[in-house]
């Protein structure tokens, strides 16, 4: 299996000739519905999977894992494919782009960008949710004055528009009693946030685990909230798995195939988590104490392969939260986008192979 980056120069080709997010123009697919496929020397054609990225190869999740322990080219090798995992830095944008010229066949990420994507037009389906939980926290300077929820009152706080940071500060004022009227919201990248509470331009900003940690060993800020120490239900998102609905449909055995080796990375998972926080640290980059401070006491519940109806209506409150707020104008039809054909025969083959 190899890795591979679709640079900024070819994706500014696609966007030269007018493949746009809204799906219009050549997907660059085949009549069969198959991706521009490429060839590998060895003989296999590749898959195209991307996912996004801070600049690391690790995908994160049982995808990582399923391609760290060769599940992929257990369940693909035979079918005569191998896969590429596709790191993004321009995260869902550059993806969605991926995906409209056909340079991708699948897409695993957050179910936010999930459901943006399906809503602009982007004709995928939902194939099995990944993950569950939160990244996501509110570092706050230590000049703020700012000791509880209730003090942000009347605070200054940077957030990415819409993107999940959004949601999540909401989400945080709402846990206090507050709306977004008792504070003063700023839009801004999470980068220019955390310069921002590092000069006290702001009095809080929202962050991904690690990313204040320098703010905080300099005794410049402390952080007053985890997503994943809140509740559930609330706070916790689910990431998924999602395909181009001409490609899945002409190449059903490499969906489930995937989704076999997903399966299997997720009991390892399950099994030994301890195992997959130090496996994690390692091929990401983080210390082993970032990496544990989002892991979810839960692993059930936050690594399982599944449409379980509590992702689902996850995914749902996720999709009124961007009609609510303008970030998307066109409704999701859950019922036409999920297609769970292709996990229940992957659960089945791979229960059956197990015993």
């Amino acid at each position: 299996m190899r890795s591979k980056k679709i640079t900024a120069a070819v994706l500014g080709i696609v966007l030269t000739l007018g493949l746009v997010v809204s799906g219009c123009g050549n997907s660059g697919t085949s009549s069969d519905g198959s991706a521009k496929a490429e060839t590998k020397k060895d003989g296999y054609q590749v898959v195209n999977i991307g996912f996004p990225s801070a600049g690391y190869q690790w995908a994160e999740g049982a995808l990582a894992v399923a391609e760290e322990k060769g599940y992929l080219d257990e369940y693909l090798n035979p079918l005569g494919y191998d896969a590429d995992l596709i790191p993004f830095t321009g995260a869902a944008p550059a993806i969605h782009e991926a995906l409209v010229s056909g340079d991708l066949d699948y897409a695993y990420y957050a179910g936010f960008a999930g459901i943006m994507a399906k809503s602009n037009g982007i004709d995928t389906k939902l194939l099995s949710v990944t993950s569950f939980g939160s990244v996501w926290q509110l570092a706050v300077s230590t000049d703020s004055g700012i000791t509880s929820l209730q003090d942000l009152k009347g605070k200054t706080i940077s957030y990415q528009r819409g993107a999940t940071p959004q949601m999540y500060v909401l989400k945080v004022l709402q846990e206090a009693g507050l709306t977004a009227d008792d504070v003063q919201l700023v839009n801004s990248t999470i980068p220019e946030g955390l310069s921002s509470l590092s000069t006290g331009a702001v009095d809080a900003a929202v962050v991904t685990y690690g990313q204040a940690d320098s703010l905080v060993e300099q005794g410049k800020a402390t952080i007053l909230h985890k997503g994943v120490e809140a509740d559930p239900d609330t706070f916790y998102e689910p990431n998924v798995l999602t395909g181009r609905s001409d490609y899945i449909s002409a190449n059903s055995d490499v969906t489930v195939a995937i989704i076999k080796a997903m399966l299997k990375a997720s009991n390892d998972i399950i099994s030994d988590p301890e195992a997959f926080y130090e496996l994690s640290a390692e091929k990401s980059g983080r210390t082993l104490e970032q990496v544990k401070s989002v892991a979810v006491s839960d692993v059930q519940l936050g690594y399982s392969i599944s449409l379980d109806d509590r992702y689902v209506s996850s995914l749902k409150n996720i999709e009124q939260f961007e009609l609510d707020n303008g970030i998307i104008t066109n409704q999701v039809d859950f019922d036409s986008w999920i297609d769970s054909s292709y996990l229940e025969k992957a659960v089945q083959e791979y229960q059956e192979s197990a015993q």
